[in-house]
């Protein structure tokens, strides 16, 4: 069957779905992505690597958000990135990253994965449906890179993971191992409406990642922000967080 000719797809609402995600557990999303998504109606997907000390201290907050309808998701632990992305760019590993997945073994992001899943479990609640992002978009361990392991101990504890890539999901062929998202960075809110837009055109889904949302200067300015959820609010678009929308595609998928 041709793209043409596949049948049309239907979302619960709207012409496409949208999902908003942000990774690391950074305080922001507690002090000011929450509430304004909130102000408006709004739920999304927030990403905790666990070994984070500042997700400890304030871990009611977060598991307050989650009983508000928010998803909290498993981005590991120690969040390994691969230094070889770095160094094949002609950059430096970054002081920050102590931990990489060329360092992994099978049994290690087993633990890796599922340490931050009994985390989650313990300080968030269960949570059947919870799914995974990839630090730094890395989804293979060791040298050379084997993704089957890290598929394996990501399908222990989660269903669907979010990766890079920078397209719009196609919700017939998608692989929820693999779901593609583009990063919310840079720019003005306008920019982040159009990468909305691109997945009306074809009835898909936009999965958007941020960091950090703040004051001017911030890699994500929160006037921006407002900018792209309030036009999600009026705009003919099924928001929900990453986990309601995967489990929605696999039911279809699955029939």
């Amino acid at each position: 069957m041709t793209q043409a000719s596949k049948p049309a797809w239907t979302w619960p609402r709207g012409q496409a779905a949208v999902s908003l995600t942000y990774d690391d557990g950074n305080e922001d999303n507690l002090d000011l992505v929450i509430p304004d998504l909130e102000a408006v109606g709004l739920r999304a997907t927030f990403y905790l690597n666990t070994g984070n000390p500042t997700i400890h201290r304030r871990a009611a907050d977060w598991r307050a958000a989650h009983q508000r309808g928010h998803e909290i998701g498993n981005h590991s632990i120690h969040h390994p990135c691969s230094a070889k992305a770095y160094t094949n760019a002609g950059r430096e590993v970054p002081a920050w990253m102590k931990h990489t997945v060329e360092s992994h073994t099978p049994a290690t992001i087993e633990a890796e994965v599922g340490g931050a899943a009994d985390w989650l479990d313990a300080n968030i609640g269960p949570d059947p449906d919870r799914t995974y992002a990839y630090p730094c978009g890395a989804m293979a361990i060791g040298d050379p890179p084997d993704e089957k392991p890290y598929d394996a101990a990501v399908l222990k504890r989660c269903f669907a993971a979010r990766g890079l890539g920078g397209a719009v999901n196609d919700p017939r062929t998608t692989r929820l191992l693999r779901v593609s998202s583009f990063h919310g960075g840079g720019g003005d809110g306008h920019r982040l409406i159009d990468l909305c837009a691109k997945a009306i055109t074809v009835g898909g889904w936009t999965v958007l990642y941020f960091h950090r949302v703040g004051p001017p200067g911030t890699e994500t300015t929160q006037a921006a922000h407002k900018i792209l959820i309030d036009h999600l609010r009026a705009g003919p678009y099924w928001v929900a967080p990453f986990k309601t929308v995967a489990r929605h595609i696999q039911k279809h998928q699955q029939a």
